[in-house]
């Protein structure tokens, strides 16, 4: 299998270089070095699923081998190296269908799914998520900060404050946080011990939990301009509040991790993407 995974990427070495060269430019996504390396983590822990193999899935796999070519033929055709690179990932499980049929596809499909998260979004895409996310964010901060007695007000995606105008620009619309932030939360649910539909809670807690940590870091700049001064708070905005989104939004999933085993103490016997589960 693993000889089989390495030949299947030095069939993509042109797309993962485009993809590395995006990581190591774009912090938006310098998140997805750590993809690959935390799939093959998956496919570790839950290898003892791998001792049973069945051949009942040899023609899907086949199937979706050729969809992930034709995908990329697709994507070579039509210059857009983003479908090429995604092309991976039917080609993957369609390999692990051909190798060890459905139960095969069941010990790895976690890991290859979370693959998802080291191709970044089409343009197109990120835009049209940015923009709202823009405006959530500017309408609540002026909220929070009109609470705490700040006067404050909204105009389009700028915050006008007693002196001073915080513009929330599209690089401080919390898009890099959300999309980093959705790998950590999949991850978290692949390793805690929980229920089905708590997994899905946790993943998708992403949105309110990514939007909520900018919220907090665009208010905080606020009232630093507001009691500090413009050059304090400016650092603060770019620097310091910047590296603490992360640790933030990880605090609060944390939160909701532990309000999850005191409401429902009744924990299954392991994690579910786990070997203990088996």
């Amino acid at each position: 299998v693993l000889i089989l995974l390495l030949a299947l990427a030095a069939l993509y070495a042109g797309p993962l270089q485009a993809l590395a060269e995006r990581w190591s430019n774009e912090p938006d996504y310098s998140h997805g070095f750590l993809v690959p390396a935390f799939a093959g983590y998956l496919l570790w822990r839950r290898r003892d699923i791998a001792e049973t193999r069945t051949k009942s899935g040899f023609w899907p796999g086949v199937l979706l081998l050729i969809f992930g070519a034709g995908m990329r033929l697709g994507a070579l055709y039509l210059s857009y190296p983003l479908a090429d690179a995604a092309s991976l990932i039917p080609c993957t499980a369609g390999l692990f269908l051909l190798l060890g049929g459905w139960k095969w596809l069941e010990w790895a499909w976690p890991a290859v799914l979370f693959l998802v998260f080291m191709v970044p979004l089409p343009g197109a895409v990120a835009g049209m998520i940015s923009s709202p996310l823009q405006r959530v964010a500017t309408e609540c901060s002026t909220y929070l900060l009109q609470t705490v007695g700040v006067p404050a007000t909204a105009q389009g995606t700028v915050i006008s404050l007693t002196d001073h105008q915080i513009g929330v620009v599209e690089a401080c619309s919390g898009l890099r946080m959300l999309v980093a932030f959705s790998a950590i939360t999949f991850a978290a649910a692949c390793l805690v011990r929980a229920a089905t539909w708590e997994r899905i809670v946790i993943v998708l807690s992403a949105i309110p939990i990514g939007i909520t940590a900018n919220v907090i870091r665009i208010t905080v700049t606020g009232l630093a301009h507001e009691y500090a001064g413009p050059k304090v708070a400016d650092r603060i905005f770019h620097d310091l509040a910047g590296w603490l989104m992360m640790p933030l939004a990880i605090g609060i999933l944390a939160g909701l991790l532990y309000l999850f085993s005191v409401l429902f103490p009744e924990r299954p016997e392991g994690p579910m993407f786990s070997a203990a589960d088996r």
